[in-house]
């Protein structure tokens, strides 16, 4: 979960108590928010001119997929590996990532970040190396047999097909407790119904709909801890939507179904990122 936790789980605290079953209690759909809102304000503070003066290299843009960023992210534990994709900070973040350390990157200074300690595949390697990096993660935790797991976020599906159809077979024959995410676009092939032939079931989810993703997310998680072998999440616009949803716009909407959302709630949140962020 992101360093921001301990305040946000403060703010959790005074919501409203549940009413009636819920699959998803308010507090944790709070934290999933949370989450979400924090990707998007870091997003667009990644997105200003000033990073180009970084020594990090390209950024990659995050706008717009905070709900698969969050909802795949924030239940891995400190063990569980990230492989965040080429240049991308904002699932770095929620895996835990300090914001001190992502200021650090920003600078012109060459900053040195321990990745390991993190759990993180650096997110400068390439998208081969990082899917690499996971899936020897996901074999050294099933020989340890300590239920920890991997998440690789895959990309689009336009680009890194070959890439993941190979990770696929591999882990799928290994039963490696691995989770691929990717992303494809409401006119691109599915990929999804190739994993079944890799051993491995393959999930189509809303991309824009946390609830969903976390849902898939947590069950495949669950299955991965407990020996099962990997998962593939792809993730593709509603294609019924005449345009892209926002994702936070949508969870705020949830939110609100539950009587708990509320402008001084996305206030309070959103302070604590501005805050955490502006401490040197």
């Amino acid at each position: 979960m992101t360093s921001l936790a301990k305040p946000i789980a403060a703010l959790a605290r005074a919501l409203p108590p549940d009413q009636g079953f819920a699959l998803i209690p308010n507090r944790k759909l709070y934290e999933i928010y949370a989450a979400m809102l924090h990707c998007r304000l870091l997003g667009e503070r990644l997105q200003r001119p000033a990073t180009k003066r970084s020594s990090f290299g390209p950024i990659a843009g995050s706008i717009g997929n905070e709900a698969v960023i969050a909802a795949a992210a924030i239940d891995l534990d400190r063990a569980d590996t990230l492989a965040p994709g080429p240049g991308a900070l904002v699932p770095c973040f929620v895996k835990g990532l300090p914001l001190a350390s992502i200021r650090a990157l920003l600078s012109p200074a060459k900053a040195r970040i321990p990745w390991a300690r993190y759990r993180i595949v650096p997110p400068a390697l390439p998208l081969a190396a990082q899917i690499e990096h996971a899936l020897d993660a996901a074999q050294a935790n099933k020989t340890a047999k300590n239920g920890k797991t991997a998440v690789a976020f895959c990309g689009d599906t336009a680009t890194s097909a070959e890439l993941l159809q190979q990770a696929m077979a591999r882990a799928g024959k290994k039963k490696l407790p691995i989770l691929f995410v990717c992303h494809t676009a409401a006119d691109g092939d599915e990929i999804a119904a190739t994993a079944l032939g890799h051993g491995l079931p393959g999930i189509v989810v809303e991309a824009h709909d946390a609830v969903a993703v976390y849902r898939v997310v947590t069950e495949s998680m669950a299955h991965a801890r407990r020996g099962n072998g990997p998962t593939l999440i792809e993730c593709r616009p509603w294609p019924l939507a005449d345009a892209p949803a926002d994702p936070l716009a949508l969870m705020e909407q949830a939110l609100s179904r539950r009587g708990i959302f509320t402008a001084r709630l996305k206030s309070q949140t959103a302070a604590v990122f501005k805050q955490a962020f502006a401490v040197r």
